[in-house]
């Protein structure tokens, strides 16, 4: 089990372990608590593969009790779970590079960055 960081909640916790277990790479969780009022957290990973992607995005979904939409599972190329206060993206490479949330969500977590290089 991988600890990204001590203070997320249980069921981020659970989701980066779901993508650990299936392989993901590049997992980063964006705390957005007090930042937007839509989602407490965004997720995101980028899969090896369309079905590397599409186990992820299953399991996850198996996972969560309050799955309010999935996008994108039919084609696995970019599948988005909106589960209320979470927003989780799985990615294949080229999408994510192609989208770049990334860059998107940069300085989100420079508080916590900032602390964890103090």
């Amino acid at each position: 089990m991988s600890e990204l960081n001590n203070n997320y909640e249980k069921e981020v916790q659970e989701i980066i372990d779901i993508m650990e277990d299936k392989k993901a790479q590049d997992i980063k969780v964006y705390d957005m608590r007090g930042k937007s009022p839509f989602f407490d957290y965004s997720i995101l990973c980028t899969g090896s593969s369309s079905r590397n992607i599409e186990a992820i995005a299953t399991d996850i979904k198996k996972s969560l009790d309050n799955i309010r939409n999935v996008e994108g599972l039919d084609e696995a190329n970019w599948v988005l779970i909106d589960a209320g206060d979470m927003v989780i993206s799985v990615f294949s490479k080229d999408a994510r590079d192609y989208y770049r949330l990334d860059d998107f969500y940069n300085g989100v977590n420079a508080e916590e960055n900032k602390e964890e290089i103090e």
